[in-house]
């Protein structure tokens, strides 16, 4: 992530990588990877900690047999990846009656001393779980995923001003 401004700007790569990407490219592919696969995680492990892994190697692997058919630059990509994630994450808690999805607990006090994006997964869900879960999906969205509201919108099906509005309220 950079900083811009007050806010920061997740990190995102030039579109020629994609394509590389999407001709067959391993290194391009790998590039891609290693850009976008921490604030995946980071979500992953808010949203559900204990099905992290498993959705994210399916998420990758569903990105790796679909690449050909996306067209866009680096921002559209993230987006296109979060809903994939998304959809494998709902997929892997209907398969599963082990466990419902669910956020985990909220820890009794912070487990950092900088409540930041670098607290860990274990901070984020506690604060995460502290929160209506509708509110939830758009900050962790939003927040971790680094998603515009625009995308946050389509992927839940709401308004940007209702992702705007679930989002300072998650927030506050």
């Amino acid at each position: 992530m950079t900083r811009v401004g007050t806010r920061f700007r997740p990190a995102t790569v030039p579109e020629r990588l994609i394509d590389d990407a999407r001709n067959g490219s391993q290194d391009a592919f790998a590039a891609i990877y290693r850009t976008y696969e921490p604030s995946l995680r980071r979500y992953l492990d808010a949203v559900s900690p204990g099905l992290a892994s498993e959705v994210s190697s399916a998420t990758w692997e569903s990105v790796a047999g679909s690449l050909r058919s996306f067209s866009g630059d680096g921002d559209r990509f993230r987006g296109w990846l979060f809903t994939i994630a998304r959809r494998r994450l709902v997929d892997e808690v209907r398969r599963s009656t082990r466990r419902p999805l669910t956020v985990a607990e909220v820890p009794d006090s912070p487990t950092c001393e900088n409540q930041d994006l670098e607290c860990g997964p274990d901070w984020a869900a506690g604060v995460l779980g502290s929160i209506p879960t509708r509110q939830a999906d758009v900050v962790a969205l939003r927040v971790i995923g680094g998603l515009g509201v625009d995308e946050v919108a389509g992927l839940l099906g709401v308004t940007p001003e209702n992702v705007r509005v679930l989002c300072h309220r998650g927030l506050a």
